[in-house]
């Protein structure tokens, strides 16, 4: 269905009781656009419909001894044997119970993931938890055994193949061709207007309310704790495991842009888990951080959880000289600047600051940055100018950093991009 990728599984596990003559009829509800989101699982046997199912039915009993294999009849259009009286099919009904575990696809049932990320010192608590919706019009009550699954068992396994790639010259467009006199009358056959733009748009918009789940490998999860999940649509929140991590803590500080510290959290899965992409509501002890969002992180890959402003940590940036002057020998008019940037730990512990800045990236040949200068030197300097410093502050410590340039232009003209 366009704009509503296929949804990861649930499945629900349960026996059901009844006699060799039942019909089997498993509900599947269509989506209101006439297609289906199949979703696999197992669901207690009702009663025969009121329309039977002439579909075949092979069922192995495993018979007493002692009762007669003739009273069993394997029919496969509802109706009993022409050699059959009138009371055979009764009979066999009274006489024998068959448990049978049926297997069927429904549309409109998934789940997508979520998780409550809580920092207590160095160690991030990580719950994980499913939100479930269905329609498939039977309520799933809480003694049902549900598996979650990230299988789609509606998607081709078909490999990606490039197609060639032909590279060309624009050609110019042809000249307009003269407007055409409104039409007065609509074509034999030709669909109004009014229809034609609601079809349209049918097909782009999703049905409002319907899950957006995201495929992330074939795996499959049984909650610990079971959960009744209604068939009315909504979400319903079932925790899948709870999982706990080393933290290595850090600050964050941009001080161009603003003067705060902001705390992170780097953490390693080392769980068998993939964790999927999801928002991830994030707490700081007892407060409540923020909210982000996380990507696929499978065994062994680091996830970053940022964690607010930590006030505690004091950062001012300052510009300590700018002068202008003219080149000597030259007509080039020549800029100098420096900063300062101070870092205050008033945390009782020792942290890890990381300050990030810039210095500014020439991209004409008149304009040139010379002489830069640095102290302590940058841990890192990219091509566009980008700085990074990392400063390990103990309890009341203060860590400084200063840098300079030198930038040169044409006398006469503006530049544009930069400023102190």
């Amino acid at each position: 269905m366009r704009g509503w990728p296929p949804p990861r599984t649930c499945s629900r596990l349960g026996s059901a009781r009844s006699t060799p003559a039942a019909a089997l009829s498993p509900s599947a509800e269509p989506s209101s656009n006439g297609t289906s989101r199949p979703w696999t699982g197992r669901s207690r046997l009702g009663r025969a419909p009121r329309t039977p199912d002439t579909r075949t039915v092979v069922v192995d009993l495993d018979a007493d001894a002692t009762a007669d294999a003739d009273a069993i009849v394997a029919d496969t259009d509802g109706e009993a044997g022409p050699d059959a009286g009138p009371g055979a099919d009764t009979a066999a009904a009274e006489g024998i119970e068959v448990e049978l575990e049926v297997s069927y696809l429904v549309p409109t049932a998934g789940w997508r993931a979520g998780y409550d990320a809580r920092l207590d010192g160095e160690r991030v608590t990580l719950t994980w938890f499913a939100l479930i919706a269905q329609r498939s019009g039977e309520d799933w009550p809480a003694t049902a055994d549900l598996v979650l699954s990230t299988a789609r068992p509606a998607a081709h396994a078909e490999l990606p193949e490039l197609i060639p790639q032909f590279v060309d010259l624009r050609q110019p467009p042809p000249p307009p061709l003269p407007a055409a006199a409104p039409a007065v009358m609509a074509t034999a056959g030709a669909m109004p207007l009014g229809r034609g733009r609601a079809k349209a748009k049918g097909v782009k918009v999703a049905r409002a309310g319907e899950p957006e789940i995201d495929f992330a490998g074939a795996a499959t999860y049984r909650p610990p704790r079971r959960a009744a999940v209604p068939a009315d649509g909504g979400r319903h929140r079932v925790t899948v495991a709870v999982i706990e991590f080393d933290a290595a803590l850090d600050h964050l500080t941009v001080p161009r842009t603003l003067p705060d510290a902001y705390l992170r959290a780097t953490v390693t899965n080392t769980s068998p888990h993939t964790l999927l992409p999801g928002k991830v509501s994030i707490f700081h002890g007892g407060d409540f951080a923020g909210s982000g969002t996380i990507g696929m992180v499978p065994p062994g890959a680091e996830v970053e959880l940022h964690l607010g402003v930590d006030h505690r940590v004091r950062v001012e940036r300052e510009l300590v000289r700018r002068a202008t002057g003219r080149r000597v020998g030259g007509s080039n008019r020549r800029v100098e600047a420096a900063y300062r940037v101070e870092v205050t730990n008033h945390t009782p512990r020792p942290i890890r600051a990381v300050v990030r800045d810039q210095i500014p990236v020439s991209r004409h040949e008149s304009v040139t940055v010379r002489d830069f200068q640095a102290r302590p030197e940058p841990d890192e300097r990219t091509d566009v100018g980008l700085l990074s410093w990392t400063l390990e502050l103990g309890p009341g410590a203060t860590g400084r950093v200063e840098f300079s340039f030198r930038l040169e232009h044409p006398r006469g003209t503006e530049l544009t991009g930069w400023r102190d």
